[in-house]
């Protein structure tokens, strides 16, 4: 039997919002068979050069720690940490990498503020080729 769903992308950022995002792509995991590959991306824009490297490194534990939790309820996961524009490097790894499905939490913006900020769950969901589910 083929699943709809085989590679699932969970971007991930350490927020208090994030909980809910993983507990949501762990449900789904459990009932589809699917793996889930947590992503974290260090935003380029907020960082000077010198910064990326090592906030990198110690970025790696947040979707560590979520790959640790998926693992726990016996779901296959992964963890990876890319460096660039957030929405942008969501889109091109789940278009690199052939992910069927993005997961990505909406942070719950107020009206305004997203009519100026814009949120990176929007963007994804706009310029991503594959469904974008938004956990909020």
């Amino acid at each position: 039997m083929s699943h709809m769903f085989q590679k699932v992308l969970v971007p991930v950022d350490g927020s208090r919002y994030m909980s809910g995002v993983v507990a949501h792509a762990i449900a789904i995991a459990k009932k589809t068979g699917c793996s889930l590959t947590f992503l974290y991306v260090v935003n380029v824009e907020l960082t000077t050069n010198l910064e990326v490297e090592k906030q990198k490194e110690t970025s790696a534990k947040i979707p560590e720690e979520c790959r640790q939790k998926a693992a726990a309820e016996e779901v296959s996961a992964s963890s990876r940490v890319e460096v660039g524009s957030p929405a942008e490097t969501i889109v091109e790894t789940a278009v690199r990498a052939k992910f069927d499905l993005i997961i990505i939490g909406s942070r719950g913006y107020s009206r305004l503020k997203t009519l100026f900020v814009g949120s990176v769950a929007d963007e994804v969901m706009e310029q991503a080729s594959c469904p974008v589910l938004l956990v909020k």
